[in-house]
């Protein structure tokens, strides 16, 4: 099958692309972290799976021997029915050539009196595609199944296999999903089909969201003496920050980019909670890094005993660092690689775009990289948190035309990888 013919039938039936991905908006699949709700939409698309014909399989995380026990396993995650999906459309040589993974769970609706409609409708109106994960991550998963579709109609056989997997629990940390199915089903190529605006991420940087914790000597009755704390952690925080700013100014990938700039965020400061606690105070942040995870740990240490050196006079105690979410770690390919520039050749077939080749913050591909494929990258066309109607945004959407454009590239890698 030539790319032009298989573009000409995405343009003619993408109402059946744009349906598809109306109707897995429809089910609920929240995430919050320490549990999600993931389940019906799983079944849904394994469903879809098996009434297209492929060798499919509906599983959890928990259900590969030693995955509790594995490096990269984060505990309190509630795995028991956080089901993948991974489905097989087998080639000539049964060979898993090609993995495409996109994932299931979404962030929270939140309040739905800040949606301008039901954030469950996937309604489809003025050229875009309404509702909580449109444009994270329930786009790919529509993708991959209408390709599949599409080719199989028009006969069209593998060379290898391409192996597909809608996994659970990515949003907030959690990656297990990802790591179990690069665990369970090793593919020499994959892409992760999450990202934003067309872009190719071959490189992930590494990091976390860590929590400073302090708490007053004594007794008191109003968090004042706890809030004087804040000045000192944060100064302390900000070296800490200058450390991660630096190291990436010197990163090939990342020198130039805003990423250095933006290597640490504070995400919440607070002294006592609300009347309670008042002796107790916390800072939230998040930070990018091109270290280890053991650099980093060492890194902290050293500045938890310059926290309570600074703390002491007065009269605070230091409860040291913690982790909020697993530990990223950094992770790339090559931009000049082999499948990187497949699919930028995929997509100036397909379309005539010219993919940005760059690198992303906290993604999958911390474990998708390490533990399934050194040559994987992301490849999304979702649309950027920063943006009204972005991800995890009220209003979420994602354009027609973008899901058409992005659909027909991933059409034309899949021929130009297994054709």
């Amino acid at each position: 099958m030539k790319v032009k013919e298989l573009c000409e039938l995405i343009e003619a039936r993408k109402d059946e692309l744009f349906a598809l991905l109306s109707s897995l908006i429809k089910i609920n699949s929240e995430s919050f972290g320490s549990h999600g709700n993931e389940e019906e939409c799983a079944r849904y698309v394994y469903s879809l799976c098996r009434e297209l014909g492929l060798e499919t399989e509906l599983y959890s995380p928990l259900d590969i021997e030693g995955f509790e026990e594995h490096s990269d396993y984060l505990p309190g995650r509630n795995l028991e029915n956080r089901y993948n999906v991974t489905a097989r459309f087998k080639g000539l040589e049964n060979t898993d050539e090609l993995m495409l993974m996109a994932h299931t769970d979404t962030v929270g609706i939140g309040n739905p009196s800040n949606w301008d409609r039901d954030a469950l409708s996937g309604e489809i109106c003025d050229g875009k595609i309404f509702g909580r994960g449109a444009c994270d991550d329930k786009y790919a998963i529509a993708t991959v199944l209408f390709l599949i579709k599409l080719l199989q109609e028009k006969g069209f056989v593998p060379s290898k296999n391409l192996i597909f997997s809608a996994y659970s629990d990515e949003e907030y940390g959690g990656s297990h999903g990802a790591l179990a199915s690069v665990l369970k089903y090793p593919a020499k190529r994959i892409v992760s089909l999450d990202g934003r605006e067309g872009q190719i991420w071959h490189c992930g940087s590494g990091g976390q969201e860590i929590r400073f914790k302090w708490h007053v000597d004594k007794t008191v009755d109003s968090a004042m003496t706890t809030a004087t704390a804040i000045p000192t952690v944060l100064d302390v925080i900000r070296e800490f920050a200058d450390n991660r700013r630096r190291e990436l100014e010197e990163n090939r990938f990342y020198k130039g980019t805003i990423i250095p700039e933006t290597s640490l965020r504070v995400l919440e400061v607070k002294a006592g909670n609300n009347g309670m606690d008042m002796g107790v105070g916390e800072v939230l942040f998040v930070f990018y890094t091109d270290k280890t995870k053991d650099e980093i740990y060492a890194e902290l240490d050293g500045f938890n005993e310059k926290m309570s050196e600074r703390l002491a006079p007065l009269g605070i105690i230091s409860d040291g660092f913690a982790p909020n979410t697993r530990f990223f770690h950094y992770v790339f390919c090559e931009p000049d690689s082999e499948d990187v520039m497949t699919m930028l050749e995929a997509s100036r077939e397909a379309t005539g775009n010219e993919l940005l080749v760059c690198g992303s913050c906290l993604s999958d591909l911390s474990v998708i990289s390490k533990f399934g494929s050194s040559s994987a990258y992301g490849f999304g066309a979702g649309r950027d948190f920063s943006v009204e109607g972005g991800a995890h945004q009220p209003n979420e959407f994602i354009e027609c035309d973008s899901l058409v454009d992005y659909t027909k590239t991933v059409g034309a890698f899949i021929l130009k990888i297994l054709g």
